[in-house]
C-alpha cells in the first residue's frame, strides 16, 4: 500500500497495480498503472515501511488542490 496522508477524498480511489519501484536514496519512485496510464508518485523511503512490490494491487486517491500535472 501506497499511502500520503490517512485522510481519504469524497471521491473513489483509482484502482491499478504497481508497475515500477525505483530506489533512489531517501525517496522511493513508484509507478502505478491505471488503464492505459501511468501515474508517478515519490515517497520517503523508511525501514519500518518496506515498499511496495511490482504487480501488487493499489488505490490511488487524492485531493484536487494536492495534484501537480506536468506536460
Amino acid at each position: 500500500m501506497v499511502a500520503i496522508s490517512p485522510e481519504r477524498p469524497a471521491a473513489p480511489p483509482a484502482l491499478g497495480s504497481i508497475a515500477e519501484v525505483h530506489f533512489l536514496g531517501s525517496v522511493i519512485r513508484v509507478r502505478v498503472g491505471i488503464g492505459g496510464s501511468t501515474v508517478s508518485l515519490d515517497t520517503f523511503n523508511s525501514p519500518a515501511t518496506p515498499p511496495p512490490a511490482v504487480g501488487e494491487k493499489a488505490e490511488i486517491s487524492f485531493s484536487s488542490g494536492d495534484l501537480l500535472v506536468l506536460h
